[in-house]
């Protein structure tokens, strides 16, 4: 019901030797334009911040926008020259436009609802019928100047679906709403919302709760602070619609500014939920009467704050679940009676204890259950647990692998559950209770991958943590260690990078290369233990599990540090920045997506204070310290030979500012002259591509540029 990150476009590393670094045909920066530096010297809390590249930083700054666009068509002249970028877009546009991807399925009553994405387009709003009839119900690809559906819920009855679309490439847009039925727009429109905040229906239909944007003005650093949330109710006026609740507000909530309030209700219970979220792991919340949220005058009462570590719930008629890692780095599910007007935290009732041998990842209320989720080395398991006796009963699925999709109705038996493995496509399953029922509404089409093999192995970081490590790659790999590898990342927020399929990915391992996750401290993969082990003042722990992963690679003859690059995005700039400044001698070049560069910059960027949870508050000595020592930017030094950079932006990304790349790039370049640093640009690009069409152009220049570089002896 809740959704606080949507999908994070994550990240690929890599390791090579210095000695590769060759200037090879179409590489070098002879033609990049020059770049200047201003005398700007920080002394926040007694420190010496060195800043040259300040002028690059805010919004439609005219002087950086013209040095970075000048990169760009330098940059994508190279990247045109690379002899395999014809054939890497062949290879990929030909397994887009065979793939159709089904995600985001919901089934209400006998209707079942799902985004469709045929041919590497975006998402088209679907619904497949009782008959067995489907209907297209909104198609983002009809609107002129681009469009996406960043989420979308459908009403108690299934008779109407609130849409959130994200135009243009970003992830600012509109929440709509289409009448099932006929499969019109209705006059409801709403703005601005970020794309990933849906609405959360009524019981009857009749509106729904939203979040909503504040309006941007001239001068506005951070446009993600200050959301509110508010009732809409069908057929009104935007204007008519009455706030509940605002970040930043003086009042009884005291919601931070940089945290987004979300209200929702559940079919079969008379409680309302205030959940307080953001780019974090745990979230508060606050309950009230259904009834007193409708009419506009609840008094709220918050009954879990961030100190819990609450990190999922779901509501079952007067229940409430919770799914908390506060004195359980495993997780636990806690159940509060919201009835009792003493409720706190502290009397919650256990109902699923913590495990020692796997984490509980999620729950979802049934009709028949309560569903739950865990996670055994990568591998989920779905169990149900019954109300009245708490009994656990596993879901029997037809193999093993990632179960990215499990969702419920608590008027409904049984759930909608998916299946996929690093090689095996996504199937979609319709559980009754009792069997399960393939819907044909997986991932469709998509090329097969017969002579690839997944393996699970284990890295020692510099402390010695064993870090989890997949490697996919064709059966008759030589282990030699003359075959390109990347070896992909991400560390943040404590999202677990389980084993998905992706044609994009599993190309470049079908060419006789090596792909590689590296599971690093940040994530969540080994609980909550894990996640906090790499966040904070511990980031630089998943730097090193990363280098660490990059080195197993060449132990163990898979490819070698020269032949070894690595790409990774948005929060996995730290990372990726990290093992680049930290141990350029691992790597022979390296791709950064939409990345994070200078956090001791946070917050002269948008979206900036809503990453002072994972990464620290530069407003205080501690966490200015803390942000300074994971700074990639702050740590590039003069004469040091570095790899091969291909940094990657979108000019209308809403999450990272471009700056981070500009100012990254430059220093870079001016520390290392010698080193090819180039710059993948695009106008209407924002924070990752929405479509597989799209990424397919921005992966083949990846790979090309990585055939390119990874030269070795």
């Amino acid at each position: 019901m809740y959704t606080v990150h949507r999908s994070i476009f994550v990240a690929l590393a890599l390791t090579v030797a210095s000695a590769a670094w060759a200037d090879t045909p179409g590489s070098g920066t002879a033609t990049l334009p020059p770049v200047h530096k201003v005398d700007v010297v920080d002394h926040d809390f007694g420190l010496v911040i060195p800043d040259p590249y300040r002028w690059m930083e805010g919004e439609n700054n005219a002087e950086f926008n013209a040095w970075l666009k000048a990169q760009g068509d330098a940059s994508r002249a190279k990247l045109d020259a690379l002899p395999t970028l014809a054939d890497w877009r062949k290879h990929l546009a030909a397994a887009a436009s065979a793939t159709t991807l089904h995600r985001n399925h919901v089934l209400v009553g006998k209707r079942l609802f799902f985004l469709r994405a045929p041919s590497g387009k975006e998402g088209i709003l679907m619904v497949r019928d009782a008959d067995g009839r489907e209907r297209t119900l909104f198609d983002p690809n009809t609107i002129k100047g681009g469009a996406s559906i960043g989420s979308y819920t459908v009403s108690d009855k299934g008779d109407k679906v609130g849409v959130t679309v994200g135009l243009a490439g970003n992830e600012i847009g509109e929440l709509a709403v289409v009448d099932v039925a006929t499969g019109k727009r209705m006059t409801d429109t709403l703005k601005p919302v970020w794309d990933e905040f849906a609405a959360n229906w009524l019981p009857d239909g009749s509106g729904f709760f939203y979040t909503r944007m504040r309006d941007v003005k001239p001068g506005d650093t951070d446009p993600l602070q200050g959301m509110s949330a508010w009732l809409h109710k069908l057929g009104q006026p935007q204007s008519a619609d009455k706030l509940l609740a605002r970040a930043g507000a003086d009042d009884v909530l005291k919601i931070a500014a940089n945290d987004f309030p979300a209200v929702g209700a559940t079919p079969g219970s008379d409680w309302a939920i205030l959940v307080k979220g953001g780019a974090r792991a745990a979230l508060s919340l606050c309950v009230a009467p259904l009834a007193d949220a409708i009419a506009s005058h609840a008094t709220w009462r918050c009954i879990v704050n961030n100190d819990d570590n609450v990190q999922d719930l779901a509501l079952h008629a007067n229940t409430l679940y919770l799914l908390s890692a506060k004195n359980a780095p495993n997780r636990r599910i806690v159940a509060l009676d919201l009835r009792d007007a003493k409720a706190t935290m502290a009397s919650a009732k256990v109902v699923v204890p913590e495990r020692s041998d796997s984490v509980l990842t999620g729950l979802a209320v049934a009709r028949d259950g309560l569903y739950v989720k865990s996670m055994h080395h990568g591998l989920d398991h779905v169990q149900r647990m019954d109300y009245a006796s708490g009994a656990l009963a596993s879901v029997v699925m037809p193999g093993e692998g990632t179960i990215s999709l499990m969702n419920t109705d608590p008027r409904q038996d049984g759930a909608l559950l998916s299946l996929e493995s690093w090689t095996a496509p996504m199937k979609v399953y319709r559980y009754d209770g009792h069997a399960l029922v393939d819907t044909g509404l997986g991932t469709l089409g998509a090329p097969a991958y017969p002579d690839l093999v997944a393996e699970e192995i284990e890295a020692t970081s510099a402390d010695g943590t064993k870090v989890p490590l997949s490697v996919i790659h064709r059966r008759d790999l030589a282990l030699d260690g003359h075959a390109r590898a990347i070896v992909r990342g991400y560390g943040g927020y404590g999202i677990s990078m389980q084993a998905a399929f992706s044609p994009m990915i599993l190309e470049w391992a079908q060419a006789n290369n090596v792909v590689a996750i590296c599971h690093v401290r940040g994530g969540g993969e080994n609980g909550d233990a894990w996640r906090l082990g790499g966040t904070g003042p511990n980031k630089q722990r998943g730097v090193e599990d990363f280098t660490a992963c990059a080195k197993e690679l060449a132990k163990r003859g898979y490819s070698s540090a020269s032949r070894t690059g690595g790409f990774s995005g948005s929060m996995g700039g730290i990372l990726a920045g990290g093992a680049y400044t930290s141990a350029p001698e691992s790597w022979g070049a390296m791709a950064v997506q939409s990345g994070i560069f200078n956090p001791v910059r946070l917050l002269a960027a948008k979206n900036g204070a809503n990453q002072i949870a994972e990464m620290g508050d530069p407003r205080t000595a501690t966490g200015m310290k803390q942000l300074l020592a994971m700074d990639p930017y702050q740590h590039v030094r003069d004469g040091v030979t570095y790899p091969p950079l291909l940094l990657i932006t979108g000019a209308v990304d809403q999450r990272v500012a471009p700056w981070n790349s500009g100012k990254f790039g430059a220093q870079v370049m001016t520390a290392s002259p010698h080193t090819p640093v180039w710059f993948r640009t695009q106008e209407a690009f924002g924070h990752f591509a929405t479509n597989m069409n799209s990424a397919a152009l921005e992966v083949a220049d990846i790979y090309a540029f990585f055939d390119d570089q990874l030269q070795g002896h």
